[in-house]
């Protein structure tokens, strides 16, 4: 089928910073050879947004806004060096892109802490380009607490989620604890996003969402990204299509056929290897469609969702 394909996340930009990372010198981050997300590998006039996360570690204390600062600047600088590439801050931004046959991209923020716990930041981020941002990694920020945690909110979480949406920043769920979730309920206004998680129903890590949280996010026409990470597909920590196949199944039984999409967490995770590359991934309408979804169906998740959810987003 032909396709258009939208991912939520990835960790291709500050990838470099992790053991294997190592950038080849003279190719920019989007098309290194050995990562999992490359651009040269998609077909000619392959219709195609990614989302492009700066991951801020949990250990950074008092560095987060240079360590923004600078891979920001990286992504601005290496896209607009690219032709092949086009930064975007705005729908209309994208529908360019993709109309010039340009690989669209999106900067989105991985962890809170980005904000060094000073609200003004979230319109330094939103000005920097900044359409989307997980509220945490693994553990605990000055906005809330991850997966690996057992708090929820702090008062200055509450006051950024707010301002986020004000804004124009998507709210992301994704490594957010169930507690953290639960009270997010109470604050958030808008719809948000869960840009790479699966089914715990499927897969029971923790990273994953329970079914009752995926019941109120369909509630909510909010949007899930299916994440590839063997860890979420499977117990057994192997993984494959056919374990992404069950997370589909699982979050269409819920109602969510208007509200998943894709979130490879290429770069940034163990994939199997029938979807451990970009070109493997552009797959996956064929395989949906050969699992009996239709093929709207199948152009919803890999496309269609995504882009109604940004395209009130970004308005």
């Amino acid at each position: 089928m032909v396709q258009a394909m939208m991912d939520l996340h990835c960790d291709t930009l500050t990838r470099e910073g992790f053991p294997g990372g190592e950038r080849e010198v003279g190719r920019p981050f989007f098309d290194q050879s050995r990562y999992q997300l490359a651009i040269s590998r998609l077909p000619a006039g392959a219709r195609y947004v990614q989302c492009f996360a700066i991951f801020v570690p949990d250990g950074l204390r008092g560095a987060e806004a240079a360590f923004f600062d600078r891979y920001a600047a990286d992504y601005h600088r290496q896209m607009a060096a690219d032709p092949r590439v086009a930064d975007c801050r705005s729908a209309g931004e994208v529908e360019s892109a993709l109309k010039a046959g340009k690989i669209a991209g999106l900067l989105t923020v991985e962890g809170g802490s980005a904000l060094g716990g000073k609200l003004e930041r979230v319109d330094t981020l939103y000005q920097a380009g900044v359409r989307m941002m997980t509220l945490t990694w693994n553990g605990k920020n000055e906005l809330a607490s991850g997966h690996d945690t057992g708090e929820g909110f702090t008062a200055f979480g509450r006051e950024a989620v707010a301002a986020m949406e004000e804004r124009g920043i998507a709210v992301d769920v994704s490594h957010l604890n169930d507690r953290g979730f639960e009270e997010l309920l109470a604050v958030v206004k808008k719809p948000f996003v869960a840009s790479h998680s699966n089914a715990r129903a499927v897969c029971g890590h923790r990273r994953n969402l329970p079914d009752a949280f995926i019941r109120e996010m369909v509630a909510r026409r909010c949007l899930i990204g299916l994440n590839y990470c063997r860890y979420f597909l499977t117990d057994s920590g192997e993984g494959s299509r056919e374990d992404l196949w069950r997370h589909v199944a699982h979050f269409l039984e819920l109602g969510a056929a208007d509200c998943l999409a894709l979130g490879s967490d290429y770069d940034g995770a163990d994939i199997p290897g029938d979807l451990d590359s970009v070109e493997k991934a552009l797959g996956l309408g064929d395989f949906l469609v050969s699992r009996g979804l239709s093929e709207e169906m199948a152009e919803k998740i890999l496309f269609g969702n995504a882009w109604r959810f940004f395209q009130q987003v970004l308005s």
